[in-house]
């Protein structure tokens, strides 16, 4: 129900880490132990504008930096009867060439119960825990110190089918996510939500229902509620979901909702209005998928890493074709407009942001994977000195046993 976002440098790597291999022969294939290498070369580690000079911002009269990445981890895929247990651990170590005041350890840690009463009666819990570095793009103070990001979360969701017709679902989470620099403290924040729906479903799995949300989103540090930087806030929402099987090569998941967040304090103005998401599936070979989705939606803590209400809009394609059987390449073309309602420090604010790039990644083996990755992107904005443009380029080897 939520999703962490990791900074754009580390982006290359969390694809590496999530990249589907076949698992190695330990147990029975139930057990796969890796290791992983990645180097990413930034051209603008804190997304300084061009008017920024850098070495008053950040002590050093380069904008850039070359990062290296060590990872070890192992993943768990255990099924048993009708259930199935999922684990995964990754350590990694970033080290920083220039910038070397930001090198840190971090993990990324997720354990799951895929449960099943019966076919009809499903769903999952899990907990995840990651310590990552804080997206320097969401920081707009000329200081960038360092800021690890310590995000918690769990859930838990079930699926029941009554009837064939008929799907029912339900589903809550906790999120804590708490910044390590004491100067972002204000920002660090708790939400719980529950959602519920059901849906009518055709025997061609088309799917039509209504679903219904509740959010509430709290500072965990008393010294902040009731202050004024109290980000305290309640959201619902309702509306319609569909997926729509069009076609054996197209098929379409689409959403919208009214959405009303109400702040406990009146510093912060509250929000009500439509949100939407439609995505586009299309195959039209075997070897070639392109998704395309538009969307209006309430940016989730995950991503603003605060509890700032910003309303995200944007288009996104992202095209992958297997090439080979051992070489797929990949592609991202997005442009979205950040709406600040209502920052804690900065009022309201609006950012654009354009980002394209492409991935290629190679196979020799089912035990190795290598990857290249360029990605530009570019951010205009209404807050002075907000605006940057930033290149990363990065290569990645990982092998499994």
């Amino acid at each position: 129900m939520a999703t962490t976002r990791i900074s754009r440098a580390a982006w290359p790597l969390a694809a590496l880490l999530a990249a589907p291999l076949p698992a190695a022969a330990l147990f029975n294939d139930r057990v796969e132990v890796f290791a992983a290498e990645n180097v990413t070369y930034d051209s603008n580690v804190f997304r300084l504008s061009k008017d920024v000079d850098p070495t008053a911002a950040v002590g050093h009269d380069s904008r850039s930096d070359t990062i290296s990445t060590t990872s070890l981890g192992a993943n768990l895929d255990v099924p048993w009867s009708l259930q199935r247990f999922q684990a995964s651990y990754t350590w990694f170590a970033n080290r920083y060439h220039n910038f070397k005041e930001l090198d840190f350890d971090g993990h990324l840690a997720r354990a799951a119960w895929l449960w099943s009463v019966t076919p009809h009666l499903t769903g999952d819990v899990g907990y995840t825990d990651s310590l990552t570095l804080a997206n320097f793009a969401n920081r707009l103070a000329v200081s960038r110190n360092r800021d690890i990001l310590h995000t918690k979360q769990g859930f838990a969701n079930a699926v029941w089918f009554p009837v064939a017709s008929w799907r029912i679902h339900g589903g809550v989470a906790e999120v804590d996510q708490r910044h390590d620099d004491p100067t972002e403290s204000f920002a660090d924040i708790q939400s719980t939500t529950g959602v519920a729906g059901v849906s009518y479903v055709t025997p061609a799995d088309d799917r039509l229902g209504v679903e219904v949300r509740e959010e509430r989103g709290r500072s965990p540090h008393e010294e902040f509620r009731e202050g004024p930087l109290d980000i305290g806030y309640r959201q619902t929402s309702a509306g319609v979901v569909a997926h729509w099987v069009a076609t054996g090569h197209s098929l379409i998941d689409a959403r919208t909702d009214w959405v009303k967040r109400d702040y406990d304090r009146p510093a912060f103005p509250d929000f009500s209005g439509p949100i939407f998401r439609v995505a586009h599936t299309w195959t039209p070979t075997g070897k070639l998928t392109i998704l395309s989705s538009i969307y209006r939606d309430i940016g989730p803590i995950a991503d603003v890493q605060s509890g700032s209400l910003v309303l995200i809009k944007g288009v996104a394609v992202k095209p992958s074709w297997a090439a080979t059987e051992k070489i797929t390449i990949a592609g991202d073309a997005e442009y979205n407009v950040w709406d600040y309602k209502q920052d804690v420090v900065q009022g309201s604010y609006t950012h654009r942001v354009r980002t394209f790039g492409a991935t290629v990644s190679y196979r020799p083996t089912t035990k190795i994977l290598l990857q290249g990755g360029y990605t530009h992107e570019m951010r205009t904005s209404t807050v002075p000195l907000a605006d940057y443009k930033d290149d990363v380029a990065s290569i990645s080897a990982r092998i499994s046993f």
